[in-house]
């Protein structure tokens, strides 16, 4: 019987903890010895989508939002983000090339479902790869393993509230051809079983699957800055939470440093100190282990702030380019932690933490959720 895993995550683009998190489901997967393949899934003209009202209707959207994209009068990037887009860039090659392996191109539904032939199993996570649309899809719903491969979905999240009606009929077709099923997200759980009644689990999100120590191991420690310094990572534009880190850091008597976000066009250089640019993913790492306080919107930014236990306050993220909010995931890990505290959710009224978070507490329920995350996935593995 084979003992490869074909694995259906995102990991083409130049965001942080789709990298991190896809590095770590490959280790966690080959640590309890079974081989991967990363599959790199290029649909072409042929998607094989049976047509249905909701495919056209997504099918009608893209194409509208391809030609407002393409007529509308955005402002171009300014230099400092193109040139942190392609060092970004750069910065993703290398990481895809020096810390994942075994990428393996595969070109249209015919040669993807041959492919899954040779595998044992398919694994689709994690983050926000189950948006409604995607329910009309062939490749992040494993629709097109041969039959008899095991489907295992670890960690994925819905990255919404509630699903759309015209997505609910298909979304339920794919779930239920899953063998395995687990969710990064209470909600996601609760939006499953309010359309389909299988068996759903909530386990963490790969990152966590491995400890501060493990790490540590994977990524050495360095020092990026020398100096004492608060660190900023905001994926989104708004001004009053870029203004709080300000203030923050002023009252702290720190530096601010900021990541400069490649997901939107904002001047970081008005409230911090120092930007910086072109970062790698073990940098982002070394960044949050050094730094003595973290601020961020990011769902990974939070995850490494309480692997490595330092302290930080989390903020929603506002983006003006975006109407669709995919906070759910930020309020189900604070919930999960008990730091709802860390939450800000009213950054105008420039309210500061006065304690620290009680990571005694936390670490307990890290370790939990680790260990019934990788027994659900040694029992999808190996049962």
């Amino acid at each position: 019987m084979s003992k490869t895993i074909g694995l259906c995550i995102a990991f083409n683009g130049t965001n942080y903890g789709m990298h991190l998190q896809g590095y770590a489901t490959q280790h966690v997967i080959e640590k309890s010895g079974f081989e991967t393949e990363i599959i790199d899934y290029h649909s072409g003209a042929n998607k094989g989508i049976k047509f249905s009202a909701g495919a056209l209707y997504v099918g009608l959207r893209k194409i509208t939002n391809k030609i407002e994209k393409r007529f509308s009068h955005a402002e171009s990037l300014d230099v400092a983000h193109q040139e942190n887009s392609q060092l970004r860039k750069n910065a993703s090659d290398a990481f895809r090339e020096n810390r994942l392996h075994n990428i393996i191109k595969c070109n249209g539904i015919d040669e993807l479902k041959r492919r899954s032939n040779q595998y044992f199993a398919v694994l689709v996570g994690s983050d926000q790869i189950w948006l409604p649309d995607v329910a009309f899809s062939n490749f992040y719903t494993l629709r097109f393993a041969a039959p008899g491969v095991r489907r295992i979905s670890y960690a994925t999240s819905l990255g919404v509230s509630a699903y759309p009606n015209y997505a609910k009929k298909a979304a339920e077709d794919f779930w239920k051809q899953i063998d395995f099923l687990s969710v990064r997200e209470q909600q996601g759980k609760d939006i499953i079983q309010s359309i389909v009644n299988v068996p759903v689990e909530v386990v963490a999100d790969p990152t966590y699957l491995l400890t501060k120590e493990e790490w540590l191991e994977l990524i050495p420690q360095e020092k990026v800055i020398e100096d004492k310094y608060i660190l900023c990572y905001f994926l989104g534009d708004s001004e009053p939470i870029k203004q709080y880190a300000r203030k923050f850091a002023d009252s702290k008597g720190l530096r601010l440093v900021s990541i400069l976000s490649n997901e939107c066009n904002s001047d970081d250089s008005k409230f911090a100190d120092d930007v910086l640019i072109g970062k790698s993913p073990e940098e982002f790492v070394n960044l949050i282990r050094n730094a003595e306080f973290i601020l961020t919107d990011s769902f990974h930014g939070l995850a490494f702030s309480v692997i490595n236990q330092k302290q930080f306050l989390i903020f929603y993220r506002r983006r003006t380019d975006v109407k669709e909010s995919r906070n759910s995931r930020i309020d189900n890990i604070v919930r999960s932690w008990d730091i709802e505290d860390r939450l800000i959710r009213e950054p105008e009224m420039l309210e500061f933490p006065t304690s620290d978070i009680d990571y005694a507490a936390v670490a307990k329920k890290v370790e939990a959720l680790r260990e019934k995350s990788l027994a659900f996935l040694d029992k999808a593995l190996n049962s």
